[in-house]
């Protein structure tokens, strides 16, 4: 099974995204120049996952906004964690039922939980791999 990422980060000139091949145990990079030119990173061996982690990110700084702005304007990020707090992102989108559908998919092919983050930042929730997203 292959799980294809995107990154919310990427611009007009690079697109980034990542391929999962769970089947293979492995994960490689892609970048998109143009939409002309794909180039993909070598395959690496996926590290042995802790959880998998959903939470809401920023990734234009602003000091003044409200929290409100925070909740309209946030990505949601999906990582795989491995070593107690190193990350491997997966996916990003505005669209939280992708990513709990993506979170839950996952957790079962690694057999581990998911800790919910986007949902309410401040009070962050374990969900079992078997949840309906």
């Amino acid at each position: 099974m292959e799980i294809k990422g995107k990154y919310a980060a990427s611009n007009i000139i690079v697109r980034q995204g990542i391929l999962l091949d769970l089947a293979k145990r492995c994960f490689k990079r892609s970048y998109k120049i143009l939409s002309l030119f794909t180039f993909w990173d070598k395959c690496e061996r996926i590290p042995k996952v802790e959880y998998v982690l959903m939470f809401k990110t920023l990734y234009a700084k602003c000091e003044p906004c409200e929290i409100e702005d925070f909740q309209d304007n946030a990505m949601v990020q999906l990582s795989l964690v491995y070593n107690r707090n190193r990350r491997l992102i997966v996916h990003e989108s505005k669209n939280i039922t992708e990513i709990k559908q993506l979170a839950t998919t996952l957790a079962n092919q690694f057999g581990t939980k998911i800790r919910d983050s986007a949902t309410d930042r401040r009070n962050p929730k374990w969900l079992n791999s078997n949840l309906d997203a």
